[in-house]
């Protein structure tokens, strides 16, 4: 029986572990770091090779999130690939804050 099945254990670059459920993609990584994170990012480097942000990630991998200098917070096409309710959630937000700016 493997209790885990349904949970991928990735890590940070410093090493430090991040438990998500099968499937995630650098999205759901980023916002499990912090919400700051996942709003910057333009990019993930998984196991040195860059990655698409729809990229299914896999046990094992180590994942480097790449961010913007000037955030522009997520897109709306994130929510397609996001697999964490968190990450969902705060890309919702996100864009309901951006939209209520303008």
């Amino acid at each position: 029986m493997d209790f885990f099945s349904d949970r991928i254990f990735v890590y940070t670059p410093e090493g430090d572990v991040k438990d998500l459920p099968a499937g995630s993609t650098p999205i759901d990584f980023a916002y499990a770091i912090h919400s700051e994170v996942g709003n910057g990012m333009t990019g993930a480097i998984v196991n040195g090779k860059m990655i698409t942000l729809s990229s299914k990630l896999h046990n094992g991998d180590i994942i480097q999130i790449i961010k913007s200098k000037k955030p522009k917070g997520p897109k709306h096409d994130w929510l397609e690939f996001a697999k964490t309710s968190l990450a969902r959630s705060h890309i919702k937000r996100n864009l309901k804050d951006i939209g209520s700016n303008r």
